[in-house]
């Protein structure tokens, strides 16, 4: 497969050609837009890695120009991570995905891959023609096509709501905190009324700024993870783990917090588990997602947090007395980007990646995650471990 490379940073020219062919790609690269056009109307490529920032044509520009010349050629835009409303921007103009830099070269490569076998599909779509009615199996790898045509613009929506917005309310209350507070700290008086309704302003200010920051970063954090996860490149440290240990460390992170929404939280463990073969942070990780839920979806009675052990295996859950989730929805939430509203606003809470990640991480440890719920009668999520038998304690 032969992949355009068109970026005017020439250590990431370096380093993208020389992975790239060190996966099996064959890679060329041009220093410029004009350049990379040029490439373009020259030779046949199966893929370009398009920087968005560049002197002279941009990466925008440059993106019209390739899609005037091949308009189904999967372009993947590079991009600093400030510039990612600018990106999605480039994909409503026909850009398949963006990533960011420092390029990181499981994820491109996943990418890339996706991309093609995208481009490639809809192809044969498109060859075939009208026999897509006729056709059982045009059908299905149709359908196919559109899951993932509705996974990207999901993505797409989830990005530009959930980075950009924050982003902004970070930049702007920054902004006003710095400006009250150069116009403060000269005339600095605790006995001025004025003053102190000021500091406790600029306070306010930073803690939305912080919680914002917060909220941000684990969002990050989940795309990494995920996309980490599903391209086998994610860090895991297997040892004898203690189930105990793990849910009651977790369960006293969380217990404030149901404490302050006036919710009951009950932690029964029974005793003598076995240990498992486990990553105690991916574990811990699984619980605080599954927790977290609750106590989103939860507004009064309680959550449940319960191990014990059955045959061969250890049976853990979380149930909790909250809105609920209709059986129609039971296999989605484990899907990416598949977000629950509220019941009265349909008001979607998060991302959509808790629940995928926990599936992830659950699989990794030869387990499952399943979940029975009825709405208004809460839910109930279950993992499923198998103990390691030489461990036993």
């Amino acid at each position: 497969m032969n992949i355009l490379v068109v970026d005017d940073d020439e250590m990431v020219r370096f380093v993208l050609t020389e992975k790239l062919a060190e996966c099996g790609f064959s890679a060329i690269a041009a220093c410029d837009g004009l350049s990379g056009v040029e490439l373009f109307h020259n030779n046949v490529f199966d893929a370009v890695l398009l920087d968005l920032k560049m002197p002279g044509m941009d990466g925008i520009e440059t993106l019209r120009e390739l899609r005037k010349h091949d308009p189904e050629i999967p372009v993947i835009m590079v991009t600093a991570f400030g510039d990612i409303s600018t990106a999605v921007e480039a994909i409503k103009l026909g850009a398949y995905d963006f990533v960011e830099k420092p390029p990181q070269i499981s994820r491109i490569i996943v990418t890339i891959r996706r991309a093609i076998e995208k481009a490639t599909l809809e192809r044969k779509v498109r060859d075939l023609g009208k026999s897509v009615e006729e056709s059982a199996a045009l059908k299905q790898a149709y359908q196919k096509l559109r899951e993932l045509d509705q996974a990207k613009n999901t993505f797409l929506s989830s990005v530009s709501h959930e980075l950009r917005t924050p982003l902004t309310s970070i930049v702007g209350y920054a902004d006003v905190s710095r400006k009250k507070l150069m116009k403060f700290i000269p005339e600095f008086s605790l006995d001025n009324p004025k003053n102190i309704k000021i500091l406790r302003q600029v306070e306010a200010n930073l803690e939305f700024l912080i919680a914002e920051s917060e909220r941000l970063t684990g969002l990050i954090e989940s795309i990494l993870d995920l996309t980490a996860m599903e391209a086998g490149t994610a860090e895991w440290k297997w040892e004898p783990l203690s189930l105990s240990e793990v849910i009651e460390n977790t369960a006293k992170d969380y217990s404030t917090k149901l404490k302050v929404k006036g919710l009951e939280f009950v932690v029964a463990i029974e005793g003598d588990l076995p240990l498992i073969k486990g990553d105690r942070h991916r574990i811990s990780q699984l619980l605080s997602h599954l927790l977290a839920n609750a106590v989103t979806f939860t507004d009064q009675g309680g959550v449940t947090l319960s191990a014990k052990k059955i045959n061969n295996k250890i049976l853990v859950s979380v149930s909790d007395t909250g809105k609920g989730i209709i059986a129609s929805q039971h296999g989605l939430v484990f899907e990416k980007f598949s977000q629950l509203g509220d019941a009265l606003t349909d008001k979607p809470k998060g991302v959509g990646l808790g629940l995928p990640i926990c599936r992830l991480i659950a699989g990794y440890h030869g387990g499952k995650i399943d979940i029975v719920s009825e709405p208004g009668k809460g839910s109930v999520f279950t993992i499923l471990l198998p103990v390691e038998e030489a461990m036993k304690t």
